[in-house]
């Protein structure tokens, strides 16, 4: 298994659980835009009959996007019968906390084991050929994939625990090193629990001993700093495209809506793709955005940063200035580490 396999086998997956990043996060960027004027309620994203609509199918699909990404990883390994195997797995990911890496897992070990079913059952005569299709692979696979899912979620578990306890031990040093932090967080795993970590801290802070709501510095760092993550891939694939697939490309549109919502998943598909080149970037980026909004002193009051939140900042020129200085931080480490891509230079010496 070398290294171009895996990357073939990942860019599968990238290609078929795109169309549910892009359309599902620009829908839930739609509800939340829809409903800016509640921004500050309990129900924002949902007030409206609309609102609440496009929420929960624009949730639907971000929803469905890791067991895809895992079912279409799985099947470029081990065909058709790895599908089942992927996207149930995929699930596991999602539902045990292990975001996106998760997933990846799911669909490599989803694929190899029904790789390693079929060679223990390559010499079954062919009147079996039946049993292996609707039982061996969906059944014992499925199985084996699963129990094997289960360790990985594991893993996953203390880490969270560690990582939470990590940002509380923060607390009474500078909301600089915290608002840094927060941001590498985010863009560390996508999604995944590492970032989900650092976003039910900072929401944490939005209230106080007495159970107040109060506006809150960490909050405006998470808001900040994550919106650099999708909208930097966005910006680098706008100003260099020659350093990006055309797939990569065709993703920018989704990537920036997604970043200026706040929504970091935008990124997954180019962290896939080149993830020396582009993770170290965007972590860096969202550090500098996070520790600069804290140094500023800038609040936000809604659980939820982007666009649509701008109204709750305590000083909006000072908020958007930390998110352009952290986002060109991130596109220039891209454009100094990134070389052009294959794909485009097969492309060119075509025309």
């Amino acid at each position: 298994m070398n290294g171009k396999k895996i990357y073939q086998h990942l860019m599968t997956g990238v290609s078929y659980f795109l169309p549910f990043v892009i359309g599902g996060g620009i829908i839930t960027a739609l509800a939340f835009l829809l409903d800016v004027g509640n921004s500050s309620s309990s129900t924002f994203g949902s007030s409206t009959p609309l609102t609440a609509w496009l929420l929960q199918i624009g949730g639907l699909a971000m929803g469905m996007m890791f067991p895809f990404l895992a079912g279409y990883v799985a099947y470029s390994i081990g065909d058709k019968p790895a599908i089942l195997l992927g996207i149930v797995t995929g699930m596991l990911a999602r539902d045990g906390g292990s975001g996106f890496l998760g997933a990846i897992a799911a669909g490599f070990i989803s694929g190899y084991i029904i790789v390693l079913l079929k060679k223990l059952t390559q010499k079954f005569p062919r009147s079996l050929e039946g049993i292996k299709s609707l039982l061996i692979f969906p059944i014992v696979g499925l199985l084996l994939s699963a129990a094997a899912m289960i360790l990985v979620n594991m893993i996953v578990a203390p880490i969270n625990t560690g990582l939470n306890n990590f940002l509380v031990s923060l607390n009474d040093t500078s909301a600089v090193l915290i608002g840094a932090v927060i941001g590498v967080m985010l863009a560390l795993d996508l999604g995944g629990p590492i970032n989900k970590t650092a976003y039910l801290f900072a929401v944490a802070t939005l209230t106080n001993a007495s159970g107040e709501p109060v506006p809150s510095v960490i909050m405006a760092a998470c808001g900040s700093s994550a919106m650099v993550i999708s909208t930097s891939c966005a910006v680098a694939a706008t100003l260099f495209p020659k350093k990006f697939s055309p797939s990569l490309r065709a993703a920018k549109v989704g990537a920036y809506i997604m970043g200026l919502a706040f929504f970091v998943e935008g990124a997954i598909p180019y962290v896939i793709a080149k993830p020396k080149k582009i993770l170290p970037a965007l972590c860096i980026g969202a550090a500098v955005t996070g520790g600069l909004t804290a140094a500023m002193g800038i609040t936000l009051a809604a659980p939820i940063g982007g666009l649509e939140t701008l109204p709750l900042v305590s000083n909006i020129p000072l908020y958007l200035l930390s998110f352009v200085v952290g986002t060109a931080v991130a596109v220039l480490i891209i454009y100094l580490l990134t070389r052009n891509d294959e794909e485009y230079e097969i492309e060119k010496s075509e025309d």
